[in-house]
């Protein structure tokens, strides 16, 4: 009966993983500069890279150092896929990384610099600040021109 109850509270721990997964999942903005605009916030690595590897174009990637730095380290062949990558907040990884801004909000002010289409421009977040984040993030999509 005792393993029962595990499998039980496993389970409704899996359900809950899954809402969370479901309301902060990806989601797709529509087009800029001819480029598909996805944001993920608290994406799981494992997602991000399926989606990454799923997708046939190459990518534009805005995220953090950390999530970056995980996703290459883990899978180095990833690097030919990205057009650029773009980060944002203190990179404390050692990963050298070839834009790195301070704040999210300098980023997307010399972002528009970086987007040539053909391509998929990826929003990411997973650190602390992710709220904080996203609401930048869309106010950014607000502002420019989707189609």
């Amino acid at each position: 009966m005792q393993e029962f109850h595990k499998i039980h509270a496993n389970v409704q721990a899996d359900g809950q993983s899954l809402r969370q997964a479901q309301s902060t999942g990806l989601r797709a903005h529509g087009k800029l500069k001819g480029l598909d605009v996805f944001s993920w916030m608290q994406p799981t690595q494992d997602a991000l890279m399926q989606f990454i590897e799923s997708v046939p174009t190459n990518f534009i990637w805005v995220g953090n150092p950390s999530e970056i730095a995980a996703v290459f380290t883990e899978k180095p062949a990833f690097q030919g896929k990205f057009q650029s990558v773009l980060s944002y907040g203190v990179n404390q990884t050692g990963f050298m990384l070839e834009n790195e801004f301070e704040d999210i909000q300098l980023l997307l002010h010399e972002l528009m610099r970086e987007l040539k289409a053909p391509g998929t421009l990826l929003f990411t977040c997973t650190d602390a600040d992710s709220e904080y984040v996203s609401m930048k993030i869309q106010a950014y999509l607000n502002l420019v021109q989707l189609t």
